[in-house]
C-alpha cells in the first residue's frame, strides 16, 4: 500500500465538517462540476500563505464523487485514484513547482579570511 499526496488550492473547497472536507473537482479537468468528501485528517496545509493544502490518500483509495442538484437526483460515481491525480494535475504541478522554488536560496554565505598580514592607516584616516 503506497501513500500518494495531491496538491490542490484552498479555493477548491466547498464545505468543512468535523471529520471531512468537501472538494470541488478543478474547473478545468473531465470532472468540472463534481465534488468529493474526504477525511480532514489527510488533508494538510502546504504553505502558499495558508492557500496550498494537500490530500493523502492510497493506492486502493475509491472515490465517489457526486455533484449536487436541488431539484434532481444526485449523480455518483466512483473513480480511481489516477484519475483524481489526472484531474488535480494542473494545480498540483503548479503549487510543487512553487513550493520548490521558493525553498531554493540562492544566497551562499563566505566567511571572510582573517588577514594575517602588518597592516599600516594612514595618518589622514585616523581621528
Amino acid at each position: 500500500m503506497t501513500w500518494n499526496k495531491l496538491y490542490f488550492n484552498k479555493q477548491n473547497i466547498e464545505r468543512e465538517s468535523e471529520r471531512a472536507v468537501l472538494i470541488k473537482l478543478p474547473s478545468s479537468s473531465n470532472y468540472a462540476g463534481w465534488m468529493l468528501w474526504h477525511p480532514s485528517k489527510l488533508i494538510r496545509e502546504e504553505g502558499g500563505n495558508g492557500y496550498f493544502l494537500s490530500l493523502s490518500f492510497t493506492d486502493d483509495w475509491s472515490f465517489r464523487l457526486f455533484k449536487n442538484y436541488k431539484n434532481k437526483p444526485n449523480p455518483e460515481q466512483m473513480v480511481e485514484p489516477k484519475e483524481i491525480i489526472e484531474a488535480f494535475k494542473g494545480s498540483d504541478e503548479m503549487i510543487r513547482s512553487q513550493a520548490t522554488e521558493s525553498s531554493d536560496s540562492y544566497l551562499e554565505v563566505i566567511e571572510p579570511k582573517p588577514i594575517t598580514k602588518e597592516v599600516e592607516v594612514d595618518e589622514s584616516l585616523k581621528r
